[in-house]
């Protein structure tokens, strides 16, 4: 028996044919803020400008007292650092339309894009900050105009970042120097196998470190990756790109807030209630506080698009 050829199949109905979201959806991946950790020195003052004061050592007292004889007062020398808070902030509008037909998805997703937006804004602006170091090592003890692509962050380039710090007596973030870069120079730093590279250090004394390609402490330095650092597109020799890196001490880095971001619903301003806005918000402004707490190392990335 031949099959009726009515059929009534979805090309017939397709006005009828109903389309659903899952509640679930996903959110394109990014690098949280890292930066603030380490802030050591914060200020929130509701001000144009906001005045960090820097106190200088006193002289060693070396010289034995002279019995009868007062100490002669030595006077406090201060600085000034001044950060100048700025206006920040990002907004998303959704229609209730869109709310309405994505089973309410848009409006949960634009609260994680918010978020994460506010988040990779200040790492980024921190990074910023700490571009303005006039402290600079670079690869190869050469200058950023003459990097080779061959010319990545070493241990030996990490051990005279430490000499630096430590020399001026540089205190350390929760008993740590920290060493902030991209990944595809931590990665360089991974695969380096000479003597006294991450690899030597660790394959025998922590080789669970080196198996789940981890690299903590190294030279010193916690090693934290953070994406939003800066590098420079084809700066180096030829087509080569240039990463920065930072190494941090304590006072490094500074915190201004006239107002602390937040996150804002604003609206409706149309007639029908149909637009919402989302974003966030802040006054702030990051600088370097103690020039002799951060120092720039730039280094090429064997990684890099050098392109």
């Amino acid at each position: 028996m031949a099959f009726t050829t009515n059929i009534s199949g979805i090309g017939q109905v397709d006005d009828s044919i109903k389309l659903a979201f899952d509640q679930a959806f996903l959110i394109e991946s990014a690098q949280e803020n890292v930066m603030d950790q380490f802030v050591n020195y914060k200020v929130q003052i509701g001000a144009k400008s906001i005045q960090f004061p820097k106190f200088g050592q006193l002289s060693l007292a070396t010289t034995p007292l002279t019995e009868g004889n007062d100490v002669v007062s030595e006077a406090i020398g201060d600085s000034a650092i001044l950060l100048t808070p700025a206006e920040y902030g990002q907004v998303v509008t959704t229609t209730s339309l869109a709310s309405l037909q994505t089973g309410g998805t848009v409006d949960l997703a634009a609260v994680q894009l918010v978020a994460q937006n506010m988040a990779r804004t200040k790492n980024r602006l921190a990074s910023l900050a700490l571009d303005a170091s006039t402290n600079v090592l670079v690869a190869g003890g050469k200058t950023e105009a003459t990097l080779a692509g061959t010319d990545v962050l070493s241990a030996t380039l990490l051990n005279q970042a430490y000499n630096k710090l430590a020399r001026k007596s540089i205190g350390r973030l929760n008993g740590e120097y920290v060493l902030v870069a991209h990944d595809d120079v931590i990665a360089d730093l991974r695969d380096s196998s000479g003597t006294g590279s991450w690899q030597d250090v660790t394959k025998y004394a922590t080789p669970e470190v080196a198996l789940r390609n981890e690299v903590g402490m190294f030279k010193g330095f916690r090693v934290v990756r953070n994406n939003d650092v800066t590098f420079a597109d084809q700066s180096g020799a030829g087509t080569v790109d240039v990463y920065n890196s930072y190494v941090i001490g304590l006072n490094g880095l500074g915190l201004a807030e006239s107002m602390t971001p937040e996150m804002r619903a604003t609206g409706p301003f149309d007639k029908l209630g149909r637009l919402v806005n989302l974003g966030w918000y802040g006054v702030f402004a990051y600088g370097i506080v103690d020039t002799d707490a951060v120092w720039k190392i730039q280094s090429a990335s064997s990684l890099g698009a050098n392109a």
